[in-house]
């Protein structure tokens, strides 16, 4: 086996927090509830999506980041869900989340960590 290193990343809340992070899929002035209302309470085309909180009338705070990108994704007639991810799987979108880490480097950082160590596999792959 040779070297092994045991590397722990933290996760800041679950998989919907970071695709929160994907500018391009908002809304710019959203109109309808609950959209608006999330936005209201936290604009995560802003603020960094894993400083968000748990908002009224959820148990956790992965319930609510997962319905907020729900919201964001039906604001845009595109259909979002753990079992069927659309769009969240694509490169395009893997990309949009890259460019926020690069330009806003204190946004997503437990997502910027877990990038670094697959740069970090890739690099010892080649």
């Amino acid at each position: 086996m040779g070297n092994i290193e045991l590397v722990i990343i933290i996760q800041n809340r679950c998989l919907e927090t970071w695709f929160l992070g994907n500018r391009k899929i908002y809304t710019r002035n959203p109109h309808d509830n609950p959209l608006l209302e999330y936005t209201r309470y936290y604009d995560v085309s802003i603020d960094c999506p894993e400083l968000m909180g748990q908002y009224q009338n959820f148990n956790t705070h992965a319930q609510f980041h997962e319905a907020y990108l729900k919201e964001l994704f039906r604001a845009k007639n595109i259909n979002y869900s753990k079992r069927n991810p659309g769009d969240v799987i694509k490169l395009f979108y893997l990309e949009q989340l890259l460019d926020r880490i690069e330009y806003e480097n204190t946004h997503l950082p437990t997502f910027s960590k877990f990038i670094e160590f697959c740069n970090m596999i890739k690099s010892k792959l080649s």
